[in-house]
């Protein structure tokens, strides 16, 4: 049951927000009724299970790298059980039902600290939609949302413990009643008295239309020079590269300007979808600029411009303002490991507007919060992410985007092709969604509150919160082994139980 659960809960596609509350439960239970060397492997087998089969209904299973920091991450997750079954079982008071949430925060912080693959893993993520929930993100960043829900599968456990008897659990049970009220009932203040304003902007996200993006890619797979290759392709006829090209290029100036006579104020482009040798890269930005200083409209185009020196490509994206000026190039701090190119340097880039200060990352940029945390330190109001997702993969980042806003209180809008481009305000509420694979022609249209960034105590404080859970873990693991040198050295044992 626990394993079923489990798969329902993390599998960014299938989840069921209500299975992360509950998976833990089943999984503790095993743990506390198996002995610790048969049980706690076991557990970490189906957490492992778990991440298996996300990789393998996302294609990223065949990427050694991917796949050796998952089964790290499984190892991380089945701390918290191991810590649970060995120190929080002989203590029994409700006390000991902080031991789980404790040690699971812990490892998920330093899992993005130290792993250097974003904040994947973080059993908050699955509340993306309990909105008076996720409010706490703005307190304590996604660690409190995950705090919360293994506490509640830790406190659920405890009370089975005591097959449910009211006058063994009653003490527990309301204290964890008062916390969770606390904090619904402070979430659901936040979400009334800090709504955002009346006042709205227009934006367009666009993606190239389907029959364009055929078009590209027939030319760049049946071309003899497999020009597909970052590599084959600036070393190839640049007239044929051009034409090959063009076809996703020219869509997207289309539907800038056609966006832009609708009535968008701001239009954002798709990460990498377009392609751009470098010799041609102010010709397409002139192009853009055309249309910006025509139609009073800010866009954020997004390419990949393909360099005649390793590793041929640059992931980036350029602000045009009505002025018809490149206000920046922004190239993407954080590829994936899939993305053979040099990283950006880091500096998120911000512009002033009528619309409140405008900033960008790329895609998977989004999932490292330290990153995030310098457009919020600009007063970013707005922030634009181009992305390109996959099938199996559209649902993951649109969902976690929903805690960036509200940890660092400004509104996002997120362009992914291939994926569900999402723009929300600054209390993750959505403000507009398109699946790229409903649709021939994936358009996001939003009305985004125009507002400076609200304060949040998470831009200021950072990962306290989940610092001191770390310190809550050190503590823990000294209970544990004064506890194990006090039954070594009790009269009558026979040494170390296995």
């Amino acid at each position: 049951m626990g394993t079923a659960l489990l798969l329902l809960a993390v599998h960014s596609n299938w989840h069921l927000a209500a299975a992360a509350w509950l998976f833990p439960v089943f999984l503790l239970r095993y743990a506390r009724l198996r002995p610790a060397r048969h049980g706690l492997p076991r557990v970490g087998y189906a957490l492992g299970l778990a991440q298996l089969v996300w990789l393998i209904s996302t294609g990223m299973v065949f990427v050694p790298s991917v796949v050796a920091v998952f089964a790290v991450l499984a190892v991380v997750q089945t701390l918290p059980f191991a810590a649970d079954r060995l120190v929080a079982a002989r203590a029994g008071s409700v006390c000991s039902t902080l031991v789980f949430p404790v040690v699971l925060v812990c490892g998920e912080y330093l899992f993005t600290r130290l792993a250097d693959f974003g904040d994947y893993g973080a059993l908050g993520f699955t509340q993306h939609a309990f909105l008076p929930l996720v409010q706490l993100a703005s307190v304590t960043g996604v660690y409190g949302v995950s705090f919360v829900v293994a506490w509640t599968a830790s406190v659920a456990h405890w009370a089975w413990q005591r097959g449910f008897r009211w006058p063994e659990i009653r003490r527990g049970a309301v204290v964890w009643a008062g916390v969770l009220a606390l904090v619904l009932g402070a979430g659901g203040v936040r979400l009334v008295c800090c709504a955002p304003t009346t006042e709205t902007v227009r934006v367009a996200g666009i993606s190239a239309g389907r029959a364009a993006e055929r078009a590209t890619e027939r030319a760049l797979h049946t071309a003899g020079e497999e020009l597909w290759r970052p590599r084959n392709l600036v070393r190839a006829d640049p007239r044929r590269v051009r034409a090959a090209l063009a076809p996703v290029t020219d869509d997207l100036v289309a539907a800038t300007d056609r966006e832009a006579r609708a009535g968008a104020r701001i239009v954002v482009w798709p990460e990498t979808e377009a392609g751009v040798l470098a010799d041609d890269r102010q010709r397409l930005l002139g192009r853009v600029a055309g249309i910006a200083r025509k139609r009073q409209v800010y866009v954020t185009t997004a390419f990949a411009l393909h360099i005649p020196r390793p590793p041929y490509v640059r992931n980036v994206a350029a602000l045009v303002t009505p002025e018809g000026k490149v206000a920046w190039t922004y190239d993407k701090t954080h590829p994936t490991p899939m993305e053979p190119m040099t990283p950006g340097e880091g500096a998120v880039p911000v512009t002033g507007s009528p619309y409140g200060r405008l900033a960008a990352v790329i895609c998977y940029d989004a999932d490292f919060p330290g990153l995030m945390r310098r457009a919020a330190d600009q007063d970013t109001a707005l922030i634009m992410v181009p992305a390109n997702d996959w099938a199996g993969f559209e649902s993951l980042h649109a969902q976690r985007a929903v805690f960036r806003s509200v940890e660092y209180g400004y509104a996002m809008v997120r362009q992914s092709v291939h994926g569900v481009a999402t723009a929300m305000d600054h209390q993750g509420r959505i403000r507009g969604l398109a699946d790229y694979f409903t649709a021939d022609r994936q358009t996001l249209v939003a009305e985004v509150p125009v507002q400076p960034r609200t304060e949040t105590l998470y831009s200021r404080t950072g990962d306290l919160f989940a610092l001191l859970c770390t310190g809550g873990t050190l503590l823990v693991a000294a209970l544990g082994v004064r506890g194990r040198r006090a039954r070594a050295g009790a009269p009558g044992a026979g040494g170390e139980r296995p």
